[in-house]
């Protein structure tokens, strides 16, 4: 929450001809903050965006008068209002240098006329808040979803299930030997993998269900809830649901939404505890064990879990982590008590000291201890991890697809809090700058390290790539020398794959036409990075780029033609700005960019069913409509589909010819990665054309009579383009635009797990 002030002084100038002014679009003011510990009243405002923030009577006041009125009319009603002397300079003053950076005044025409003059409304960034997040259940989903699970908060309702919750778990602890049975419920889990993926998916939805207890209760109260998602918070994967529209009610609405959440937990384990009574499943007792330790987390004060919250209602202060620094300055010895620490009562002032002596100290040992231990533990989780290699290795091996799911599940579980470690440690230098910025420190300005990040981002792209490439060398070089086969016609098809330099160099020529047109077309750094470092990951996209098939041959070919076609289009344009004789190779670049796109067709004449089909979607998207040259030339794109799928169908004997690189597991994961990503893609109105074409590619795939070695690279670097277009399109779209996250979600989690299965193999 933000906290707005009145400092009290005039402006140094007065404003004259202020016009009439009026709260921005979506604001609302709550009315004052009840039950608060501070001694004067706060008031409170929420901004369109969800951000709620603290206002002295002055301020709201002026907030409540913004209806159109002038300055010189608000400043003769708030003066009578108020009881205190205001000029309409005052007004004026209180309206643009505290209520307008704030976000809370409607932009006036000249600010609507010169977009540029308009600056971003102030955000708070609270201290160890839930930054990495991304929402799955929208706000309108949620109030229904609340609405259903009102009933859990009626008296009777809340008594009866607290009741059977304590009787349940009163009477497993009656029938003796507790330990005995989780040990017992253990092991079973370990001989039985199946079980643990279900006892995963009921923790699952254990915490799902504790945040629908949030919302629950915020409805119940009279307050609106927000959204629903998951994110990263410190170095646990969590989810979140917003409430903030509680800070109307009062404390007890406000506590009731924060208890919520455990009491929601409760009623969860009771059902597996009943469940656990009834069926006598001994696997489900370390669950709802784990249930417990969970719901007791939630009372620890020092982070942001439920207490935390908690103890804020409590006090009458939302943000704890504010009054940090005040308190410590206050406890030095000869100084005054901070005005922060004075503007609160005694008993809230108390309790806040108290806290921050018990959560300081506590933060700093976890900080060091996490610091130290760091370097020490990374070498076992490498150690672990090369553990659950050889184990997925031995599952697949031996087709136990439950045993990998689960160790695909567990990996996972072990990354991600290193994941977020890193992200701790990036805060923590956030922090620092900031900290740094502030006083005026030369290297914490927020354009010094710019030059810093350029160049690390250009080292790493450049250091992916060159991994690739030798990932590439090392399979091209160690792999066994094929024999010669004659396929038809009399000539040898296979002569290509005994040699790795060409193995290198049309790997080389992949990545740096790649990288080439990323660079050209501007993408963003994680539109180049993702589908590189998968590739370089995934041994049998590694095995497709060291067997330098006739395939490959001309799929290098063809990106390099693309490269130069792009080259000629951004040489094109500048041109036109510059004038049309300041590139005179423009015209010869587009040939070499044909004739290199011909060479690949030529080389490896499947190329041209996808590179038609795509050519003709997009002539039929931008000038089917049209009339003249450009309907003609759709037409002749569609005669040019046609003849180029009589041709596919006479290489099959040519194609079958070349032996695969792939075994079928890597050609499953290889096409269940291009599945995914085709029906991302479809979901992106601009890129549906070229997910058609990487459709057909992958159709010829699936049919055995095309063969597989001579699709397969299509198929790769397609889907690896194709990719890229989709993160570029989903990291540039605004948020209103992308698919929802639910559907985002569903794509990527399988497509990370099996480009973890396919880094296996």
């Amino acid at each position: 929450m933000t906290t707005l002030t009145d400092d009290g002084q005039s402006p140094p100038t007065p404003v004259g001809g202020d016009p009439g002014r009026r709260l921005a679009e979506g604001t609302e003011l709550l009315g004052e903050y009840q039950d608060s510990g501070y001694r004067t009243p706060k008031f409170l405002v929420r901004r369109a965006d969800g951000q709620v923030m603290q206002l002295p009577l002055l301020l709201y006041r002026v907030a409540c008068s913004l209806d159109g009125r002038d300055a010189g009319r608000m400043a003769t009603d708030l003066s009578a209002e108020l009881g205190q002397d205001l000029t309409a300079e005052q007004v004026s003053y209180l309206v643009e240098e505290r209520l307008r950076p704030a976000g809370l005044i409607a932009p006036d025409h000249t600010d609507t006329d010169d977009p540029g003059t308009v600056t971003a409304p102030t955000r708070s960034d609270p201290l160890l808040a839930l930054r990495y997040r991304k929402t799955v259940v929208p706000a309108g989903v949620t109030w229904r979803i609340a609405g259903v699970f009102r009933v859990f908060f009626r008296r009777p309702a809340w008594v009866a299930a607290l009741a059977t919750f304590l009787a349940l778990d009163a009477l497993v602890l009656l029938q003796g030997d507790f330990v005995d049975r989780v040990t017992a419920g253990a092991t079973t889990l370990v001989h039985r993998p199946e079980l643990t993926l279900v006892l995963l998916t009921l923790l699952v939805l254990s915490m799902v269900f504790h945040e629908i207890g949030h919302v629950t209760a915020c409805r119940y109260g009279g307050a609106r809830p927000g959204d629903m998602g998951v994110g990263l918070y410190l170095v646990w994967p969590a989810l979140y649901s917003t409430v903030t529209d509680t800070y109307r009610l009062g404390r007890v609405g406000r506590l009731r939404t924060d208890l919520a959440g455990v009491y929601f937990n409760a009623v969860f384990m009771a059902v597996l505890t009943g469940l656990y009574l009834r069926t006598d499943a001994t696997w489900l007792l370390p669950g709802i064990l784990l249930m417990h330790v969970q719901a007791a987390q939630q009372f620890l004060p020092s982070i942001r879990f439920d207490g935390y919250y908690m103890l804020a209602d409590l006090a009458g202060v939302p943000e704890l982590f504010n009054y940090v620094g005040p308190v410590l300055r206050s406890l030095v010895p000869g100084r005054p008590a901070h005005p922060r620490v004075q503007e609160l009562r005694p008993r809230p002032r108390r309790l806040i000291a108290v806290w921050v002596a018990v959560t300081v100290p506590m933060l700093l040992f976890y900080l060091i201890t996490f610091l130290l231990v760091v370097p020490r533990v990374l070498p076992v989780v490498w150690d672990v991890l090369l553990e659950y290699q050889s184990r997925m290795e031995a599952a697949m091996r031996a087709g136990d697809v439950t045993t990998v799911a689960l160790s695909v599940f567990q990996l996972l579980l072990i990354l991600l809090p290193w994941a977020g470690a890193a992200l701790v440690i990036a805060m923590l230098l956030g922090i620092l700058r900031r900290f740094g910025d502030a006083r005026g420190w030369a290297w914490a300005a927020p354009g010094r390290w710019s030059a810093v990040r350029r160049y690390a981002a250009f080292v790493g792209v450049t250091g992916l790539a060159g991994a690739l490439v030798g990932r590439v060398a090392h399979a091209a070089g160690s792999a066994p020398t094929s024999t010669p086969h004659t396929g038809a016609g009399g000539r040898d098809v296979d002569v290509l794959i005994s040699s790795p330099a060409l193995a290198v160099l049309t790997c080389t020529v992949l990545v740096v036409s790649f990288l080439t047109s990323a660079a050209l077309l501007r993408w963003r750094l994680s539109a180049v990075v993702v589908p590189l470092a998968v590739v370089a990951a995934m041994g049998p996209a590694v095995s497709i780029l060291a067997t330098p098939s006739p395939a490959v041959v001309g799929v290098a070919w063809t990106a390099l033609g693309t490269t130069i076609l792009v080259t000629a289009n951004r040489l094109g344009v500048s041109a036109g700005r510059r004038g049309p004789r300041s590139v005179p190779w423009h015209r010869v670049l587009i040939g070499a960019g044909v004739v290199a796109i011909a060479a690949g067709v030529a080389t490896t004449p499947l190329l041209a069913l996808p590179l038609a089909v795509g050519a003709a979607l997009l002539a039929i998207r931008t000038g089917w409509h049209s009339h003249g040259p450009m309907r003609e030339w759709v037409l002749s794109m569609v005669g040019l589909l046609g003849v180029t799928a009589l041709a596919a169908l006479a290489t099959p004997a040519l194609l079958r010819t070349i032996p695969s690189a792939l075994s079928p597991a890597g050609h499953q994961v290889i096409l269940l990665i291009a599945g995914l990503t085709v029906i991302g893609a479809s979901m992106i109105r601009e890129l549906r054309w070229p997910a058609a074409a990487l459709a057909l590619v992958v159709l010829i795939a699936v049919v055995p009579a095309l063969g597989v070695a001579a699709a397969a690279p299509l198929v790769l670097c397609s889907t690896a383009v194709l990719g890229a277009l989709l993160v570029q399109a989903l990291t540039c779209h605004p948020v209103e635009e992308r698919p929802h996250p639910l559907l985002r979600a569903l794509l990527v989690v399988p497509t990370l797990v099996f480009v973890i299965v396919g880094a296996l193999l």
